[in-house]
C-alpha cells in the first residue's frame, strides 16, 4: 500500500493506494485494515424516475422497504451502466467525494456521526480516501433519512 495527503476537490484526505483492487467492503476492510464499521459505500439508488446518492457504513444495508415507504416510490440500486454513465466511474470505485455525487440529493446513514473519519472509495477501484467525518458532512451537505439497517 501506498499513502500520501492530498486535497480533492477542496476536501483534506489521506489516499491510500493498493496493488489489488478494494470494490467491496470486505476486501477494502482487509487491505486498509480498517474495520467493515469505518469503510463507507456511495450507492447510486434509482428512486422512481430519479436517482438519488446514499452513503452508508460498510456493516450495514439500505433497507429497501423502509425507503420505499419514506420516499414514496420504487428505490432500487442502479445498474452499473447507470453508474458509469452518470458518475463517471465503475462500481466499486465510486468516491462520495465527487462534484458528480454533489449533483445529486445525498443521503447519510447517521451511524456514520458518531465516528472521527471514515473510510471511503477514492474514484478508482484500487483506491481508498480516508477523511474526517465534519469534511464529508460539510462537503455533501447530505439529508440524515434513515433508510438503513
Amino acid at each position: 500500500m501506498r499513502a500520501w495527503r492530498d486535497v480533492v476537490d477542496g476536501v483534506e484526505v489521506e489516499v491510500m493506494e493498493f496493488d489489488d483492487t478494494v470494490e467491496s467492503v470486505e476486501k477494502a476492510s482487509r487491505l486498509s485494515g480498517y474495520p467493515a464499521s469505518l469503510i463507507v459505500k456511495t450507492l447510486l439508488l434509482r428512486v422512481g424516475n430519479g436517482y438519488l446518492i446514499a452513503v452508508v457504513r460498510g456493516d450495514r444495508r439500505v433497507d429497501w422497504s423502509k425507503a420505499e415507504k419514506i420516499f414514496e416510490k420504487k428505490v432500487a440500486l442502479a445498474k452499473p451502466d447507470e453508474v458509469k454513465a452518470l458518475l463517471g466511474v465503475e462500481i466499486g470505485a465510486v468516491t462520495p467525494i465527487s462534484p458528480k455525487v454533489k449533483s445529486f440529493r445525498v443521503v447519510l446513514d447517521h451511524a456514520i456521526l458518531n465516528q472521527e473519519f471514515i473510510v471511503c472509495g477514492g474514484g478508482a477501484l484500487n483506491r481508498l480516501f480516508k477523511v474526517k467525518v465534519k469534511d464529508l458532512v460539510n462537503y455533501l451537505n447530505p439529508t440524515l433519512i434513515d433508510i438503513f439497517k
